[in-house]
Parts: C-alpha cells; structure tokens; sequence
C-alpha cells in the first residue's frame, strides 16, 4: 500500500513539474480557460470524473492517458500551488501589439530571466518594458536578440525584499512582418525565477501563438445629431467569400432600423440576412454569389441607426462572434474592434451663401439641455472676408453672453460665452453672431471653419456636439 502511495505521489509531482506547455493558448490544466490553474480547474476536472459534465481531454487530461479521472483532479490541484508564467498575447494580430509575460503565485520574487522565441518572418519584437506585480515596479534589466529568432530578458527587483502576487514580469512590444493567415508560436523558455534568498523558485511555464489576421473596425461618428449610418469596415481582405457578425448596442440610446450591403473596391458584398438576437443585438450575415471572392478594402454592411437616448447618453457599439470565409470555405482570422457613439447636438455656422457688403453669421444650436457655456474658433480665408466684431447670442430667449473673442492669428478667431453663474440655457437659437467684412473680389470664395469646440452643462461636464462649418461666395 505503501508502494502504491509513493507512485501515486510521483506521478503527481512529475505532472506538477512537467506537465506540458502549450502552443495554441490551450494550458493543461487550465480547465476554465481563464490564463492559470486554479482550484476552480480542479473542481471542474473532478466533475468531469464522474460523468457530471462532458470531458475536455485537451485540457483536463493532465496525465495523457486518454481520460479525465480523480488523478487528473489531484494533479492540477497540485499544479495550482505553483508559480505559473504564461505568454500572454492576442489571439490574432492586424498590426502592432504588445505581449505580457504573466505570473500567477509569484512569490518572494527578487530577479529572473527568460528566452522568447518567434518567427521573425512573421512577428519581430520591438522593445521590453517593465513589469508591475501587485503594484511593485518589476524592472527590466536587461534584453538582447539571441538571434533573429529569439530574446533573452532579464530583469532585477532593488533591494533585497522580494515582491510577492500576480501581474506581469515584463511587457513585449511586436510588429508584424508576415501576411494575413502566417503564424508564430511565442514560446517561452530557459526560464528562470530567483527569490530574495537566492534560492531558485520552480515554476510553470506556459506559451501561446498568434495569427495575423484582417482588421474589422466598426466605424460610426464620434458624435451623433440624428439618424446615422455605422460602417463595419474591412482592409486588406484576401479571397473574402462571406462571413457573419453580431453587434450589440444600447437599445435605449440607439437603435438600429436598417441593415445594408457592403462594398469592396467596387465589389459589393450583398446581405444574406440580417435580424435581431435580442432587443440590444443584430446579427448579420453576407455572402457573394457562388465560390467568387473579393480582395481589398472598404466594409462588409452598412447599418443604419436611429437615436432613442438624450443629449449625453453614448453606447458602445460592440462586434462580437465574428467569422470570416475565404473562397476555399477556410476562416480568414480577424480582429475585431468596437466603437462608441455619443448624442449630442448640433452646431452649425449659418452664414448667406453669396455675400457683397458687411454680413452677419451667427454659430446655431438646436435642441441643447442645460448650456452652461462653451468656446470655439472660427477661421476664414481673410483675403476673401474679415471679422470685424462678435456679439453675443440667444437660445429660445435666454441671453447667452460673450465672455471674450480675440483673433489667435490673421485668419483665426476664438470666441468664449458663459452664462451667469449656474445658469443654464436649454433649446435653440445661436451662441454667438460674427460680424463680416468682405476683403476679397467678385467669386472668391471663403469656408468659415468652426473648430476646436466645446459646450459645458451646469454641472461643468462636456456636452456632445457636431461642429459644422460653411462656405460663402463674394
């Protein structure tokens, strides 16, 4: 019986300390997929042990016999008092990205190091950065190419008391050399930790891979006045046949009404189908016709919103479970990226289309809640028309005074207007009206340029709003 335990023993501890580092992000051990072994992982294993949920052998199966039992459960319980250190990277790449070295139960950590190794030919490393654990700076003393392929890294705590916890032991900074599909493993190894006593700290290290894939970057405006269009753009695509999508989104500040095709140097994308998941959720799907395929760049749909929040609200406008096909029916890898949008209002230079003499332009906004003040600047082609005064302006006949307005150089002004105290101004009309002078000759023309804007509340937070400029002809 005796026999019978120590083996049983063995066999956990060879697990702890070799079980196998994995290249596509899978841990053994790491039941969860959450990045490190814990007892949650344990528990997990145990279940599958007894038939409560389906077993996952690439995870679970610690020991690799073809099955997830009691052993497997005492295995990576064991394995979850140990130091864990895992390359921590994206799972695909559409351009420059960082790579955390992370660890998990560091303890009394004082200095290590490390080899990083990779396919040049389709990342390369650019720079190390210092790590942080559990707030304590973990520096980089020093890193080096090995060769083309490899880094060693090095780094050093001050002192002589260790740091203990969880965080990152460096950040990686990669840019990309290869092409969409090419991928590099990013393995880790010839680690080594170092405690304050300069006792050596085993561990579990761990590396991952990553793919380069095709950037999809939902694109809405920052600031939004009324219905608009939120394209799901696309670069570079190679052979693109279909793919799907779902965007969420806050029903209660946007909504969306319509969904349309896509377009692709020229190609259009057609819609297959689009619906709602929920009330916060579309999903969309597109194909182009047969086995053809369409290479370059613009968008895979067009969605069209409609605004059901007030003035403030914003809404991430967030693209989840995406999936793109190439002709050969094989996913092309992508990331996948949100964008947010704001209600606000809309400014606008509202000036005569043709001008002959002295004119006024006045600086309208509709429909704002609780203006408090704001600024902006003008610019003008002043060869073609010149400033010659400002005065204040008035919103459904509040008053809204000017502060100030100077010119910042012969073709600029900047205008500031503030109310009274907390006083705020609610509804339409102008903040301000600019005085004009035409310099110029008969058909030049002039934009009258508003920038640089903001507008406050009466609790001094920034209101959302579209600045829009105009154009007059003399």
């Amino acid at each position: 019986m005796k026999t019978k335990y120590m083996i049983y023993c063995a066999l956990i501890a060879l697990a702890v300390f070799s079980a196998p580092a994995s290249a596509d992000d899978n841990i053994v051990g790491d039941v969860n997929n959450d990045g490190r072994i814990t007892k949650a992982d344990s528990l997990l294993a145990l279940q599958m042990s007894v038939g409560s949920i389906a077993p996952d052998l690439e995870r679970a199966d610690v020991n690799g016999d073809g099955r997830v039992n009691s052993l497997d459960a005492l295995m990576i319980l064991a394995m979850v008092q140990k130091t864990q250190v895992r390359v921590n990277a994206p799972e695909v790449v559409s351009g420059a990205f960082d790579v955390t070295i992370d660890i998990y139960n560091g303890v009394d950590l004082d200095s290590g190091q490390f080899d990083l190794s990779f396919d040049s030919s389709v990342v390369n490393v650019t720079g190390v950065y210092d790590g942080n654990i559990d707030g304590a700076t973990v520096p980089v003393d020093s890193w080096s190419f090995a060769d083309a392929d490899t880094i060693r890294v090095l780094f050093n705590l001050p002192g002589t008391t260790g740091v203990s916890g969880s965080g990152q032991i460096t950040k990686i900074s990669f840019e990309i050399t290869g092409a969409v599909k090419d991928t590099s493993v990013l393995d880790i190894s010839d680690g080594l930790l170092v405690d304050s006593k300069s006792n050596e700290t085993s561990a579990l290290w761990n590396d991952c891979d990553v793919a380069i894939g095709v950037p999809v970057t939902v694109n809405a405006p920052e600031v939004a006045t009324g219905a608009f269009n939120a394209t799901i753009e696309i670069e570079n695509v190679v052979s693109m046949n279909g793919g799907q999508f779902d965007l969420s989104f806050d029903s209660s500040v946007v909504n969306v009404v319509d969904v349309y095709d896509g377009s692709i140097d020229g190609t259009a994308v057609p819609l297959l189908n689009w619906s709602f998941m929920d009330s916060d959720t579309i999903r969309v799907l597109f194909k182009l016709a047969g086995a053809d395929g369409v290479s370059g760049s613009g968008y895979v749909a067009n969605i069209g919103f409609e605004m059901t929040g007030s003035q403030g609200d914003s809404c991430v406008l967030d693209i989840s479970n995406g999936n793109l096909a190439d002709i050969g029916a094989d996913e092309i890898p992508a990331t996948w990226t949100d964008d947010e949008v704001s209600i606000g209002v809309p400014v606008t230079v509202n000036a005569p289309e043709v001008v002959s003499g002295a004119f006024d332009a006045t600086v309208d906004i509709e429909n704002v809640v609780d203006m408090n003040g704001g600024q902006f600047d003008l610019s003008f082609d002043s060869s073609v028309v010149n400033v010659t005064g400002v005065s204040a302006g008035s919103i459904d006949g509040t008053a809204v005074p000017l502060v100030d307005w100077r010119f910042m150089d012969a073709d600029t002004i900047r205008v500031l207007f503030k109310l009274s105290g907390v006083n705020g101004a609610s509804g339409s009309g102008s903040v301000a009206t600019i005085e004009f002078a035409v310099t110029g000759s008969s058909g030049d023309t002039s934009v009258l340029d508003i920038s640089d804007g903001t507008l406050s509340d009466i609790n001094a937070d920034e209101i959302p709003a579209v600045w829009i400029d105009d154009e007059v002809t003399v």
